[in-house]
């Protein structure tokens, strides 16, 4: 039997054990934040330096001299810039209502018990997680298809078998008997999935949404192997181009002085700036969508 003292002395154990770990915990968290966010804070400063000053005196936390200029030369200059901005733009919300709609058609049927020959779409999903063509007949292929679109990139995207997979194991989890209850009242399937699943899966579908625009707005290997116009360059595919040669995409001329350095890091903050903003509103139903859809009671 325990003792009342046994009890005590093992919670105190327990409870320092406790802050120690947590201790331990946010010293990480600390640290490894402090990786990920000074990187970017340097990259910000730089961005706002003046051209001359930052050359001489490098990176620091805050700029030596302020200078708006590498901005004001990418807005004003000419419009490639912006067109660049609405390419992405264009492949973010398009390529996500595509790829999440095009997931959730191929998701649905696979949840559903009577669906005959189950076994083999799912084999036939997975398949092409392990297995490509390779790059040279995926380029051939969809070279021939489209070329010099954007639609080279959305296109081959549309159906992603890890947002289908997640997508199924979330449609698992919703009761049958709302299914069956729409079917006595004379529903098909594509109203019980638009109807009924559509909004009782907004968690899991702004995950793979997220995902999915994440993916979009950050790809430059679809740009670099199906876009050759220099309009319709997309943001990221922009700044490697930048970072590669700055004269390329804005030829010296007249007497036009290009900030080329920090030109560079401010095209970087204009490509990551829209996520990180778009981030913290759609991080609930992330964490939510993350946890509902990976596991089936």
């Amino acid at each position: 039997m325990i003792t009342v003292a046994q009890k005590k002395k093992r919670f105190k154990k327990i409870a320092k054990s406790r802050i120690v770990f947590n201790v331990f915990n946010y010293t990480a968290l600390v640290v490894l934040s402090l990786f990920f966010v000074v990187p970017y804070v340097y990259v910000l400063s730089a961005s706002f330096s003046d051209e001359i000053t930052f050359i001489k005196n490098g990176f620091s936390l805050l700029p030596v001299q302020w200078s708006l200029g590498a901005y004001k030369f990418l807005l004003t200059t000419d419009s490639q810039m912006l067109l660049s901005i609405f390419n992405s733009l264009v492949l973010a919300i398009g390529g996500t209502v595509v790829t999440t709609l095009v997931s959730m058609l191929y998701a649905y049927p696979l949840s559903r018990k009577y669906l005959r020959g189950k076994k083999f779409f799912s084999v036939f999903m997975i398949f092409t997680m392990l297995f490509s063509g390779g790059l040279i007949p995926y380029f051939l292929v969809v070279s021939s298809m489209f070329d010099d679109s954007l639609l080279a990139i959305i296109v081959p995207g549309a159906m992603a078998p890890y947002y289908a997979i997640l997508m199924r194991n979330f449609f698992l989890s919703v009761p049958d008997s709302l299914e069956e209850a729409c079917k006595i009242d004379g529903g098909n399937n594509f109203l019980i999935l638009f109807r009924i699943y559509f909004p009782l899966s907004m968690p899991v579908i702004a995950t793979v949404a997220l995902f999915a625009m994440v993916s979009n707005w950050n790809n430059y290997i679809g740009p670099l192997l199906f876009i050759t116009t220099k309009s319709k360059y997309p943001l990221q595919y922009l700044i490697q181009q930048l970072l590669d040669d700055v004269n390329g995409i804005y030829p010296v001329g007249g007497n036009r002085i290009i900030p080329s350095q920090t030109l560079k890091y401010a095209a970087v903050v204009f490509g990551s700036l829209p996520m990180i903003i778009l981030y913290p509103f759609l991080q609930k139903y992330y964490i939510n969508g993350m946890m509902l859809g990976s596991v089936k009671e």
